[in-house]
């Protein structure tokens, strides 16, 4: 699926839009074929809806679920598509134990002194057993994205190996549905589109969009018959709050050249 989802693909193959989203290199080096549907429903001559425009810089939140892991991932997400750019960053609920430390009791090391050297003790067994969160910062333009641990800033600088995607329905996509999600008096109406080509073939990206904003709801990406990463959007803002956001800090000016591991280590 190349060319489809770089930055879900950057946190998918890092960890792909990210996003990781979205979208996100982390998201499996996956890539796809989208296209924009229409604002608030546009149909063309033919009777067939065309594809909107989906904002080009917004903010919000994403689940991806990868289907190498079993698992969802949750990301705040800022998203500018004007200067080809992401900035994805892990969120987690609360602390979640390794599998194999939960099945252990998830003890605690009984050797730490308590009083103000207590946690810098404390936190490399605990880093060790937690589930490492990053932050994702892709710049197209550059070919570039770091990767910074959240707690400690040690920053890795990855070369991104896949050309702009951005996150909208390609105008080659092939108009699948429109329904509403929800129920009487809560409901919004949302299209359905794909880069299905013909009757018999089937499709590899499924793209979901509001119809009257043209805002993303979830994308989808599959291969042989099987979803293997698919992402939902939501709590979307326009416009980017902070556009330091995308600036990596000082740490990375000395990054190491390969990706980290968020897997607990052993």
């Amino acid at each position: 699926m190349p060319g489809r989802a770089p930055f879900r693909g950057a946190l998918g193959t890092l960890g792909t839009w990210l996003l990781g989203g979205f979208w996100v290199w982390a998201l499996g080096s996956l890539c796809g074929l989208r296209a924009a549907v229409p604002p608030a429903g546009t149909w063309g001559n033919s009777g067939e809806p065309r594809p909107c425009q989906a904002p080009q810089q917004w903010e919000g939140r994403q689940v991806l679920y990868r289907q190498s892991s079993g698992r969802n991932s949750r990301a705040l997400l800022s998203y500018d598509g004007l200067n080809q750019r992401v900035r994805l960053l892990d969120e987690r609920k609360a602390l979640i134990p390794c599998k194999r430390e939960i099945s252990k009791g998830f003890p605690l090391p009984t050797n730490i002194p308590l009083g103000v050297e207590c946690w810098n003790q404390f936190y490399p067994y605990l880093q060790k057993r937690l589930k490492i969160l990053f932050e994702y910062i892709l710049l197209y333009k550059d070919g570039v994205m770091f990767q910074i641990e959240q707690a400690t800033k040690q920053c890795s600088k990855i070369t991104l190996t896949e050309p702009w995607d951005p996150l909208d329905i390609p105008q080659n996509s092939t108009f699948e549905d429109q329904y509403s999600i929800g129920g009487p008096q809560e409901q919004i109406t949302v299209q359905e589109w794909s880069d299905r080509k013909s009757a018999r073939s089937y499709e590899t990206w499924i793209g979901i969009y509001t119809v009257k904003d043209c805002y993303p709801v979830q994308e989808t990406f599959t291969k042989n018959y099987s979803v293997i990463l698919s992402t939902r959007f939501f709590d979307i803002q326009l416009g980017i709050k902070d556009p330091t956001v995308f600036t990596p800090p000082s740490t990375c000016q000395t990054a190491q050249q390969k990706r980290m591991s968020g897997d607990c280590s052993w």
